[in-house]
């Protein structure tokens, strides 16, 4: 059993397409990544469900069915890939050992099922800074997951010069 033994924490970062995240991500690799412990960061991308989009899209999308569907999900994971060559190139310039992760659904549950499912060490999620409105509005991810991930949760934000 001493071989199947990590070794080291598991820090998952969860990355979007936004500076917020993947300053999350570099801030990651710079501050909690121990390379001696062989410590591996996992980054996380959560993909919104084909059919949400078609919801937002409205009744013309939807008359237009499958092939819709299709487009929305192909487009869905040329953005994950996107996502990952960006979060891989940050962690790669630092030899830093990545692991990566897609959830599909809603960002927050998403982020919160992957944390706990792979039972990580630390959650880390960048924050977009917006105010109470917007948070009261349209919720905070960072918020969210402070209150429902199971591990410590490190919200980064990014500051602004």
């Amino acid at each position: 059993m001493a071989g199947s033994e990590r070794v080291g924490r598991r820090i998952m970062v969860a990355v979007d397409e936004s500076e917020e995240s993947m300053y999350a991500l570099q801030w990651a690799v710079d501050n909690l990544v121990n390379k001696k412990e062989h410590e591996q960061i996992i980054i996380m991308h959560a993909e919104a469900p084909a059919v949400s989009k078609l919801a937002l899209a409205g009744h013309a999308a939807a008359s237009a069915g499958h092939h819709v569907l299709d487009i929305a999900g192909r487009s869905e994971n040329l953005t994950t890939q996107r996502v990952f060559s960006l979060a891989r190139d940050i962690c790669e310039k630092s030899n830093v050992s990545v692991e990566t992760k897609v959830m599909t659904g809603e960002t927050q549950y998403a982020i919160c099922e992957a944390a706990n499912e792979l039972k990580v060490d630390i959650l880390v999620v960048g924050t977009h800074g917006h105010g109470a409105l917007k948070r009261a509005v349209v919720g905070s991810v960072s918020d969210y997951c402070t209150r429902h991930c199971k591990c410590p949760v490190l919200v980064i934000k990014k500051p602004h010069h």
